[in-house]
């Protein structure tokens, strides 16, 4: 009877304990919209091509459709945003911040040519719920993926969500104004934790 309970106590707590449904939502999660016709990739953090990277939870982008993305004649080139769900206490200071994207390309392009700029962060409106701050940017990597990249405008934010950190990290090297950015800005608005 002992071996049975104690099979049952870890039954529940693997469960979510308190007999939690296994379709429940999870406690704390976030949720950030697809990109129309795009795909998505999910990884752990630290990334298995970056594993020096001095961050842990997870990634997920928001792409493009495929053939758009790694062709360098398309508006959609090289243009997609990825979140980093943070576990712990990461460090978002624009210092920090820098020195993860820089590190994030050199290996993801690869390329020892990556630099990132990131200025002063924005503060967020009063009304914002999780926005903590943004911050403009650079990323000059001139190639990854095996294509020439044109300088792209960067853009983080980062949020103070319930047990976890999240940024979101834009990237395009096309013209603000573009139909691009303001797909990009879409999905990142509509993220929301909890």
């Amino acid at each position: 009877m002992k071996a049975r309970g104690l099979a049952l106590m870890m039954l529940l707590g693997g469960c979510g304990g308190g007999g939690a449904m296994p379709d429940a939502a999870p406690l704390h999660g976030y949720s950030l919209p697809q990109r129309p016709g795009g795909f998505t990739f999910h990884t752990q953090l630290p990334p298995a091509f970056s594993r020096f990277l001095p961050l842990s939870g997870e990634e997920e982008t928001r792409e493009p459709p495929e053939a758009d993305f790694y062709d360098p004649s398309s508006a959609s080139f090289f243009s997609y945003l990825f979140i980093w769900w943070l576990t712990d206490t990461p460090d978002l200071s624009t210092t920090a911040l820098r020195a993860d994207l820089d590190l994030y390309y050199t290996d993801l392009c690869p390329s020892q040519t990556v630099a990132v700029t990131l200025a002063d962060p924005e503060p967020a409106a009063a009304d914002a719920e999780a926005l903590v701050a943004r911050r403009g940017g650079t990323l000059d990597a001139q190639t990854c993926l095996g294509n020439p990249v044109p300088i792209a405008a960067v853009e983080t934010s980062t949020y103070d969500c319930p047990d976890h950190a999240a940024v979101i990290v834009l990237v395009s090297p096309q013209p603000p104004s573009s139909q691009v950015w303001t797909d990009l800005l879409a999905v990142r608005d509509g993220f929301t934790c909890w």
